[in-house]
């Protein structure tokens, strides 16, 4: 059925429409939703907790001393890093970075020496790292061009893909001790007192004859005092390596 229409009639007195509001320019718009441009980038901040922690050790290492360092509040470091745990996370990614990996040359025993003794350097220039390490660490690029690394090197030596990543954990936690021992050794040094009480017991100890194994040790010319951890470095290594990394022939 058709539609009936209206018979037209008078032509009511035209009223003016209103005038349409101005549309928000589309850099206006773009800008609100943006907000204001962020100050400093999660690697600036990480940054500042790096200078912290090498002058003053991890502990040194709170919102409020970054946020005071970058010059800013504490409450905006919160849009870049969200807890204490992603900084230390983040300061060890960074620094990792410093690592100069070669390409593995196909002698994987001399490749490991040469990646510990990089580590050991790097774990000197930033001795927070012995607490800040963590299985637990994100992997980011400079995390894993270390794995990569390990990997490649390892490849000769016939390991797994999983024996050669453990193998490379136990470098690590290797380095990481032997330096220790080297920060705690530098110390006593300084503190000859500390150092010889180190070792005061000894002699009544062994004249009990209940110790006859460490006697025969120090019989030799093994005292305890004696060890360098830093000349001991490549020696202990070998020891660690022929343990976890067996030759494909054996």
């Amino acid at each position: 059925m058709p539609t009936a229409t209206p018979a037209p009639g008078p032509t009511p007195p035209s009223t003016p429409s209103p005038s349409p509001s101005p549309s928000p320019s589309p850099s206006s718009s773009s800008s609100r939703r943006r907000g204001p441009r962020p100050r400093y980038s999660r690697e600036d901040v990480g940054r500042a907790a790096v200078s912290i922690a090498d002058a003053d050790g991890l502990e040194a290492v709170t919102f409020r001393a970054v946020a005071a360092r970058l010059g800013t509040g504490v409450m905006s470091l919160y849009n870049y890093i969200p807890d204490k745990q992603a900084l230390v996370y983040e300061m060890a990614e960074l620094v990792s970075a410093e690592l100069d990996l070669p390409e593995p040359t196909g002698d994987w025993r001399a490749d490991l020496h040469t990646v510990a003794g990089r580590q050991r350097d790097l774990v000197h220039r930033h001795p927070w790292l012995i607490e800040a390490v963590s299985h637990l660490q994100p992997i980011g690029p400079a995390t894993l061009a270390l794995l990569e690394f390990a990997l490649g090197a390892l490849e000769p030596a016939g390991l797994s893909m999983r024996d050669r990543l453990e193998t490379i954990a136990m470098v690590n936690g290797f380095v990481l001790n032997l330096v220790r021992a080297e920060l705690a050794s530098r110390a006593a040094a300084a503190d000859p007192r500390a150092r010889a009480g180190q070792f005061a017991m000894i002699p009544e100890l062994l004249a009990s004859g209940r110790y006859p194994r460490f006697a025969a040790v120090i019989a030799e010319g093994g005292q305890p005092e004696t060890l360098d951890p830093a000349a001991s470095f490549d020696r202990l290594l070998d020891r660690v390596l022929d343990g976890l990394v067996q030759a494909p022939d054996a």
